[in-house]
């Protein structure tokens, strides 16, 4: 299996070096006639969406897919040596050599972010949370948007270098639940990336797949342009070199220089991007740039990097953040976190202390509000009690008062008693106020006072009861309605014995028992001149399933019963009253009847 892999592997090598070849020596042949846009690995070229020239790097792209607001007419200036304004990418104009911040690789054209760093246009196109300010100019780029955990959270399977491999952010293959991910720039590479026709109305219309689910004649041809691509970039440069003269070469580098300047002075006058107050952390591993200064270090200090093994353990971290748990062992890395741990434990005692502090602070004051509630409630009760006296010796009085007038006096509304009255809708009667109550109940079991609102009032001893405290113990309180009641177990068990009387058991066809209530049948109408009908003994032993057949004598045989569908089919044919039944009125229909469909209410 292992020696079929690098078979196939090797044929893919020398295949990609036999397109390079033809490529290059296609190239050099049509020079004039390749342009390849380096977003979109497109080669059609429109008066609309023009394929233009940087005429400082050579790389080529379309005005669209780099959002080109028109202000150069011309499609490069090595056209001709008479050609108009010169055109130039954002990189070129600020003359840097950037480095993408989503992927370790520096070819392709970028675009420069609020804060100042660098991105390929098509990493900013396909990351999924980067952010354009303007959308027609696709600038300037906006990362804090992205949730930063996604640096260097997944690695790359198209990375030669591993070290590269967790550098910048992946994206993940479109096909479903596929796990494969890798950079975007990296797929670019292989003709992996799609994007949806402009017919179609797609809120994000860029895709991306793997190998396994992308399409084969789409990415071969994707791929062979990439190629061209790279050869004719470097080819371009230099004939570009050959072709202009001293002239057109001066004044291409002072539009250039114009350019420059002017990018500098933007530079310092512009706003300061916005910063999100909290630190974002990110991992230094997750930095393509970062790891080549490190790597130009160790070059410089004479150390060899080849010996040093990549570890991805602590790339795998919790959701919380918390690192996975180390094996003892005499490297740096757990040294950092058995130091981290013992750091966060610390922390965790001092939060459970502090915490701890604040429990017993409020259970003093909880102690001493339930105290000064408690003598509130005995002065509510007095104050009450003395207003019910003189209340009656005030109807006394005016009692009094009458007898001696001779006349039945009103009783005035301040002698009345007191009656609770709804609140109006203009002081908020819709709103259901929570009244406290005058005691504190104390629970039946423990037969304490706290935690009132997990009291629980039984409906039939009238005892309140903590959820807890309940055998089984209750999680939520029960629902009350108008219909229905709560009761504790212990009147639920004296409850039950009063209706046993009522309950029957049952016995399946499978052999088991179940309760069943027993249900009285209504009376039938029976007339007064005709005597009742007697009532039928039950004959045992009547089925032949799974017992003995007993017998019984013609005459004692009972009627053989007809099924239900049967019997109505019958009646509807035969449209003839029994002569057995006799015919009387309904008292509330004054519809004639029989014995079948009528009921006698019991006098």
């Amino acid at each position: 299996m292992i020696a079929l892999m690098t078979v196939i592997l090797k044929l893919e090598m020398l295949q990609d070096s036999l397109i390079l070849e033809k490529s290059q020596n296609w190239s050099s042949q049509k020079m004039d006639h390749i342009l390849i846009c380096c977003v979109c690995l497109g080669d059609n070229s429109e008066d609309a969406d023009e394929i233009i020239q940087c005429d400082n790097c050579g790389i080529t792209v379309h005005e669209g897919c780099y959002g080109v607001d028109g202000e150069s007419d011309s499609i490069m200036s090595s056209a001709s040596e008479n050609s108009t304004e010169p055109w130039f990418c954002d990189a070129c104009k600020c003359g840097v050599t950037p480095s993408c911040e989503l992927c370790p690789n520096q070819d392709g054209i970028f675009k420069e972010t609020d804060a100042g760093r660098w991105v390929h246009i098509v990493c900013a196109l396909y990351v999924p949370g980067v952010a354009f300010g303007d959308i027609d100019k696709l600038r300037p780029v906006t990362l804090t948007e992205m949730n930063y955990s996604k640096y260097g959270a997944k690695e790359c399977s198209f990375c030669e270098d591993p070290r590269f491999a967790r550098t910048g952010v992946c994206i993940s293959c479109d096909a479903g639940m596929c796990r494969a991910y890798f950079h975007v720039t990296c797929a670019q590479k292989e003709g992996l990336l799609s994007e949806a026709a402009a017919e179609e109305d797609i809120a994000d219309p860029f895709f991306a797949y793997c190998k396994q689910h992308a399409d084969r004649l789409d990415r071969k041809w994707k791929r062979k342009n990439y190629l061209a691509l790279q050869s004719y970039c470097k080819m371009s440069l230099q004939e570009r070199e050959k072709q202009l003269s001293p002239e057109a070469q001066a004044r291409i580098n002072a539009r250039l220089q114009q350019y420059r300047a002017k990018a500098e002075l933007a530079r310092t006058t512009r706003p300061q991007a916005w910063v999100p107050r909290e630190k974002l952390p990110r991992p230094l591993t997750s930095s393509a740039s970062a790891i080549r200064k490190l790597m130009r270090k160790a070059e410089l200090m004479g150390i060899s990097t080849d010996i040093f093994p990549v570890d991805t353990s602590d790339t795998s971290s919790s959701v919380d953040g918390r690192r996975k748990h180390k094996q003892p062992a005499l490297t740096a890395d757990f040294v950092n976190y058995y130091l981290e741990r013992n750091m966060r434990m610390i922390q965790i005692q001092e939060n459970m202390a502090e915490q701890r502090n604040i429990k017993d602070k409020l259970e003093n004051e909880q102690e001493k509000l339930h105290v000064e509630y408690n003598k509130l409630c005995e002065s509510l009760e007095e104050l009450q009690n003395m207003n019910g006296k003189l209340r009656n010796e005030g109807q006394g009085i005016w009692a009094l008062l009458g007898r001696i007038i001779g006349q039945k006096l009103n009783i005035p509304a301040i002698l009345r008693a007191p009656k609770e009255r709804k609140p109006s809708k203009k002081e908020g009667g819709t709103q259901k106020t929570s009244t406290l109550p005058a005691v504190l109940y104390s629970c039946g079991i423990c037969k304490k006072n706290h935690d009132q609102h997990l009291l629980l009032l039984c409906d039939t001893c009238k005892l309140h009861y903590h959820l807890g405290c309940l055998d089984p113990p209750l999680t939520r309180m029960p629902r009350k309605t108008k219909n229905s009641y709560w009761q504790c177990s212990e009147c639920d068990q004296a409850g039950s014995s009063d209706m046993e009387a009522d309950i029957a058991m049952e016995t399946l066809p499978d052999g088991t028992k179940r309760s069943r209530r027993q249900i009285k049948e209504p009376v039938k109408f029976v007339p007064q001149d005709v005597p009742p009908e007697p009532k039928k003994i039950p004959i045992r032993n009547t089925r032949t399933r799974g017992r003995k057949r007993s017998f019984v004598p013609d005459e004692e045989k009972p009627e053989e019963r007809i099924p239900r569908e049967r019997r109505q089919r019958q009646s509807v044919l035969q449209k003839k009253p029994k002569s057995e039944d006799l015919r009387t009125e309904c008292a509330t229909c004054k519809g004639t009847g029989d014995n079948e469909n009528l009921v006698r209410y019991p006098s």
